[in-house]
């Protein structure tokens, strides 16, 4: 075996694969995923010892001189008074601070001997130290701060650049969906390459998908050999001229190019599954042979060592399907694709969010184009796609899933607009989560619409494949099972039409798109019929092909969400039929969609007919065991929460029906609960700015994400409440992930300010909303011509309402050229002191730090329920809790009274669910109401209590 020697040092990124000579010397850090906090921290600590040694070596006086020559150096503009630090610049000094006094005051002394104040010490200056830069650090900054820092300090002490090795985690980089994490932390790679030897070590799988997903990264530290020498573009151009070539005779052969367009360059498809994708739409034995001239002219490449052939783009196949095909995969020479983009600019400021093109230039909003259905009677789908080209994956998939809460139906009060044909429904999916979207028509109409969604051509060729269930539906077996699949499918989760002769996945799938098909054209046929008869009998047909269907979801892994939009809220809680007919939908349809492992929820509770009972598996229920929902429920329409009361308690009097074996305790069973969640409430909101938190690793703090709720409840909702719409959250949130990893909080409210002017500030007039969101959106302070031409208002309209404008929190006067202008000034929280202990003289007595505690919310004492199946922690019930009681007098004989909390600026409680205004203005009259518990639905009957009462 070869030794590899070392080889010279230098600063950069440098690759280390079985090809090349460069040694895994110094400091190495194993296991390097895209998670920033999950490395970084551990290869500073490594560090720390080099740094402080090297700066023992340069200077061994006291502490805080020897910090203020070093960051003389570092940051010469450090002390400079007149220019206020930032985040990354305290943070970087904070470390400078820090490191310095654990080389120079510390050293190797071992702990045992420090004094308990010492030890305490010690361990704050090292958290300064390792975590810097990663967002939680002293002032939670970002890559600027372990720029400034560590790597300045290396770049400046260091005689030659120290040896830093990263073993790249091949799994974690592969199977990560959210693009901006992987950027974040190549971005810290770089960083640390301006001071540091940076030796990355992957295998060439990551080396390939790193450069398929990250390219410019990619061609800028990993191939700077072979980038430097060629003129930019030269390579792409040619590249693009070769995939023409290699596609322009497939110009009479549709299908070939359907294929094409239907690959991925990253995930491999099975024949099989290609076989049965409708976008596709070639016979079974014309697949392989499609195949292998893709394979001749090098635009896939085939993998032959499994069971089952596997076809994928490679680099060639990726770049014609991108430059060559449009959207119905017809040939577009790459020349005209260029000129397109060219003579048609990308609406936002950035361009990795796609828009379609409009008249005038003219973006559409996400309602407008969920709205724009097309008609289904002339070319549009009945089905169709939510993420297009015009509709991006990541914006839309993502505003709809997020504000759901699992197993649950969320009530979500928002604006949608009409559909331009409500017989349309759209589907999306990722890996392991398929939603569904459509607007309401009616109870049976919209189960036809749910069916034909779930069980379309377009869910059956991308979602429930033959890859993802099995030729013979063996994929869904996950060993744990003593029974076979096809009784675990038939007698546990109840899958109808699935007989002796359906047990492939073929014929499965040719009979239950036969089923689909006959009872969709009795949809149409009776949805208006005074056929009761026929009516019911349609209802149940339905409703067992919807439960079939999920279940078959939840069996395969496949989290749904379906969410519901009712345009016109107000005329149906004003129609008591219609009032009645969506909460009956619910009722009947919700509870049909439950399972307890591999046992169909709906079969243990509420079946009593005796042929039906009979084709069940046995099933032991677990103590205080609950059941889940195959799929979760929004409902979104104006003052749609509003319906709780209604829509729970229909949810309850269906619930409580359960089976009389199981209502008089002969049979035991899980409880089913289905909570009915306001989405839009205070913790609503917070849950989902810590969902996209979680998501896109945004590293905001808990005051900070605090604040960002009072934001959106300031934003989104109406004067004089405490509720936000969740889409526009999310909406918001993802513009402002657009242009920074961790936006702060003028960056979250300049995205909110994009929304259309009848979503963003709803409590403002319309024109004041108009100028507030144009001054959000300006580079720089505006007059008043300014103001009203880029505001689109009228000059009267402006003198009328700029008053209302000018008494808004971030609203400023400004004096250029002599005449007054407006701006907005940024959000300044109070002022923060990092923690950082090295600035303190070292007989300093430390405060203890402050401890929030969140008050459990769990009832205690002799009015508690029993501990019986219908008494356990109640889920969804969080987002409803009533404020902190506070006693009138200290002691145990203090009076039960209540008294409400006031939400003055003075106010540090975390998850405050009063009316929230603005941190700068102190308004002590406004107080918090308590909010009620939700009612929750539990399929029990109601218990008598001790006392008499009923639980």
């Amino acid at each position: 075996m070869r030794t590899r020697q070392p080889a010279a040092r230098k600063r950069g990124i440098r690759l280390v694969s079985q090809s090349t000579d460069i040694s895994t010397e110094g400091i190495t850090c194993p296991a390097v995923s895209p998670r920033l906090t999950e490395w970084v921290p551990a290869l500073l600590a490594k560090l720390r010892p080099y740094t402080e040694r090297t700066i023992r070596e340069h200077a061994t006086t006291d502490p805080w001189r020897t910090s203020s020559q070093l960051l003389a150096k570092i940051l010469p503009a450090w002390h400079h008074t007149d220019n206020p630090w930032t985040d990354d610049v305290a943070e970087a000094v904070a470390y400078t601070r820090a490191i310095t006094t654990l080389a120079l005051t510390y050293g190797d002394e071992p702990s045992s001997t420090r004094s308990p104040y010492h030890q305490r010490r010690h361990a704050d200056l090292t958290d300064t130290v390792t975590s810097i830069g990663t967002g939680r650090g002293p002032v939670n900054a970002d890559l600027g701060a372990l720029s400034k820092g560590p790597v300045a300090l290396h770049r400046e002490l260091d005689d030659q650049p120290r040896a830093l090795t990263l073993l790249l985690d091949g799994d974690a980089w592969t199977a990560l969906t959210d693009r901006r994490t992987g950027v974040r932390a190549l971005a810290a790679i770089a960083v640390l390459a301006d001071g540091f030897d940076v030796r990355l070590v992957a295998s060439p799988r990551v080396h390939r998908h790193l450069s398929k997903r990250y390219p410019t990264w990619s061609e800028c530290h990993l191939d700077l050999t072979a980038s430097r020498d060629r003129p930019p573009h030269t390579d792409h151009a040619q590249t693009a001229e070769a995939a023409w070539e290699a596609i322009r005779d497939l110009d009479a052969e549709p299908g070939k190019r359907r294929l094409l367009g239907n690959l991925d360059a990253e995930y491999p498809r099975s024949y099989r599954d290609l076989t049965h994708d409708h976008a596709i739409d070639v016979a079974d034995g014309t697949v392989s042979r499609y195949v292998l001239d893709l394979e001749d002219r090098e635009l896939v490449t085939i993998d032959r060592r499994s069971q089952h052939n596997t076809v994928q783009l490679t680099d060639l196949g990726e770049l014609a399907v991108q430059q060559c095909l449009d959207d119905t995969y017809d040939l577009v020479h790459p020349n005209q694709r260029r000129l397109d983009e060219s003579l048609t600019a990308t609406p936002q400021e950035s361009t990795s969010t796609v828009s379609p093109r409009r008249a005038g230039g003219e973006t559409p909003t996400p309602g407008e184009r969920v709205a724009a259905t097309g008609d289904p009677d002339a070319d549009a789908d009945y089905v169709q796609w939510l993420n297009t080209a015009e509709n991006t994956q990541t914006h839309l998939h993502e505003r709809f899933s997020t504000v759901a809460h699992d197993d649950a139906i969320t009530l979500v009060d928002d604006q949608p607009r009409p559909f331009d044909d409500g017989r349309v429904a759209y589907l999306s999916h990722t890996n392991d989560e398929t939603l569904v979207v459509l607007q309401w028509g009616g109870p049976l109409a919209t189960l036809g619409r749910l069916a034909g969604a779930l069980l379309s051509e377009k869910a059956l060729s991308k979602v429930l494949t033959p890859e993802r269930l099995g030729q013979e539906f063996e994929a869904i077996d996950d060993g744990t099972q003593a029974y076979p699949v096809e009784r675990i499918l038939r007698r546990g989760h109840q899958v109808g039409w699935y007989s002796d002769a359906e047990t492939t996945y073929g014929a499965w799938r040719e009979r239950i798109t036969t089923v689909r098909d006959r009872l969709l054209a009795k949809v149409a046929k009776l949805t208006d019929s005074d056929d009761t008869g026929a009516r019911a009998n349609l209802f149940e047909d339905l409703h067992g092909l919807i439960a079939s269907a999920t279940q078959l979801y939840h069996a395969a892994g496949i989290d749904l969400t379906t969410t519901i939009r009712v345009p016109d809220t107000d005329t149906l809680a004003r129609n008591p039929t219609q009032l009645q007919n969506l909460c009956a939908f619910l009722a009947k349809t919700a509870p049909k969609q439950s399972v307890y492992g591999i046992h169909s929820g709906y079969r243990m509770l509420f079946e009593d007919r005796p042929a039906k009972l009979c084709r069940r598996l046995p099933a032991e229920a677990d103590h205080d065991a609950t059941m889940d929902l195959t799929m979760s429920w929004v409902v979104a329409g104006p003052t749609i929460t509003e319906l709780h009361d209604e829509i729970t308690d229909t949810l309850a009097t269906e619930l409580t029906t359960v089976r009389e074996t199981i209502a008089d305790g002969t049979e035991a069973a899980p409880t089913l609960e289905i909570p009915v969640v306001d989405g839009t409430t205070y913790p609503a909101i917070r849950r989902v700015i810590d969902e996209v938190a979680m998501t896109h690793d945004a590293q905001w703090t808990p005051r900070e994400r605090q604040r960002l709720v009072r934001l959106c409840l300031r934003s989104f909702g109406p004067a004089d409440t405490s509720r936000a719409c969740p889409h526009d959250v999310v909406e918001s949130l993802l513009r402002a992930l657009n242009e920074s990893p961790t936006p702060t909080l003028a960056t979250v409210e300049r995205a909110a300010a994009t929304l259309p002017a009848e979503r963003f500030r709803p409590d403002l007039t319309p024109t004041a909303t108009k100028l507030y969101a144009t001054l959000l959106r300006a580079d720089g302070p505006l007059g008043r011509s300014e103001l009203i031409e880029q505001a689109n208002v009228s000059a009267s309209s402006y003198d009328r309402r700029l008053s209302d404008v000018r008494d808004l929190d971030r609203v400023t006067p400004v004096q250029q050229g002599g005449h007054r202008r407006w701006a907005t000034t940024t959000p300044t929280p109070r002022p923060k002191t990092p923690p950082v202990t090295a600035w303190l003289p070292a007989n300093s007595d430390r405060p203890a730090p402050l401890v929030t505690y969140r008050q459990s919310t769990t009832p205690a004492g002799p009015n508690s329920s029993l501990p019986d199946r219908t008494g356990r922690d109640n889920r969804g019930r969080w987002d409803r809790q009533p404020p902190i009681s506070i006693l009138t007098e200290p002691g145990g004989d203090a009076d039960d009274t209540t008294h409400p909390m006031t939400t003055t600026n003075q106010s540090r409680q975390l998850n405050s669910h009063a009316h929230q205004l603005p941190a700068t203005r102190d308004h002590p009259h406004d107080t918090m109401t308590p909010t009620p518990h939700p009612t929750t639905a539990v399929a029990t009957p109601q218990t008598e209590l001790p006392n008499g009462g009923d639980q």
